[in-house]
């Protein structure tokens, strides 16, 4: 097992342990974590050497942590991704004048190179195409129409365009250098959405016709009693008092009234006796 060749480059920790009533400070806990990570790739545990170097770089971002997670990542065949890292690693440690690890970072880089897999997209022909996402990312469209760099393993394209639903690519990428043609396909059409219901007419509860019918009948026999009253007055009242016209009116307008409801009423009781009489003659004549 090839020991972790980046851990001359870190600084010292020196730091001293907290009491115990005090919890580690985040600084503390990325070291504890990288002194960790250290340990596990000697070790030849290399998964959790990665995930400790990765979670001490996310809470204390320091150039050697960097180095070492590439480092890591080559060892567990994601070239890739350590050759991104091994890059930012360079171009970080050319800013802070350190020429000892641009080499070491330059010189894993130039060895990557060539081992690299790459994805080509094969986009179809008369279709737009609105975006991409890779892995769960959006790619920006430039990218599109370049090799893409991918680490050996399975990943996932999800296509858009317009009026198209979404629509997934699963495809793996092999662990050979040289392009590997991914072919895009053309969305599936957007299901169209279903009608809309109209809004069905609700008929009139048969359960209310008795009531209605009742109502009817009070309100014409109110209106006949009016009239009547009204009637008897105008008779009984001097021709010559003024009031005997209103009467008369008044008595007519309340008499026709009354008949027309008391009319109507008799009419809708009719008709639920009617419907009852005919259900009832229904349910014999089905037991027959």
């Amino acid at each position: 097992m090839k020991r972790l060749a980046v851990v001359s480059f870190v600084l010292l920790l020196g730091t001293t342990a907290s009491a115990a009533d005090k919890p580690p400070s985040t600084e503390m806990r990325a070291d504890l974590l990288f002194k960790s990570g250290a340990k596990k790739f000697d070790g030849g545990d290399l998964a959790g050497a990665c995930a400790d170097f990765a979670e001490s770089l996310r809470l204390g971002p320091k150039l050697g942590t960097l180095l070492n997670l590439a480092l890591c990542h080559e060892q567990t065949g994601k070239l890739v991704t350590a050759w991104n890292e091994f890059t930012h690693g360079a171009a970080w440690a050319a800013q802070n004048g350190q020429r000892d690890r641009v080499d070491f970072a330059r010189e894993h880089v130039r060895a990557l190179e060539p081992k690299l897999p790459r994805v080509v997209l094969q986009l179809p022909v008369g279709q737009a195409i609105a975006s991409l996402e890779l892995d769960g990312e959006p790619l920006p469209e430039p990218r599109w129409y370049l090799p893409l760099y991918l680490d050996a393993g399975q990943h996932e394209l999800a296509v858009h365009a317009p009026g198209h639903e979404r629509t997934p690519v699963a495809f793996r990428v092999n662990a050979a250098p040289g392009d590997q043609l991914v072919t895009v396909p053309v969305p599936a059409a957007a299901s169209a959405a279903p009608p809309k219901e109209l809004p069905r007419a609700t008929p009139t509860d048969p359960a209310h016709l008795p009531a209605l019918g009742v109502a009817g009948l009070g309100l014409g026999a109110l209106g006949l009693v009016v009239g009547t009253i009204y009637g008897v007055r105008a008779i009984a009242a001097d021709e010559r008092d003024p009031a005997v016209h209103a009467y008369a009116t008044t008595a007519t307008i309340a008499g026709l009234a009354g008949a027309a409801f008391a009319t109507a009423g008799a009419v809708v009781i009719w008709k639920d006796r009617t419907r009852h009489v005919t259900v009832s003659a229904g349910g014999l004549s089905g037991a027959f």
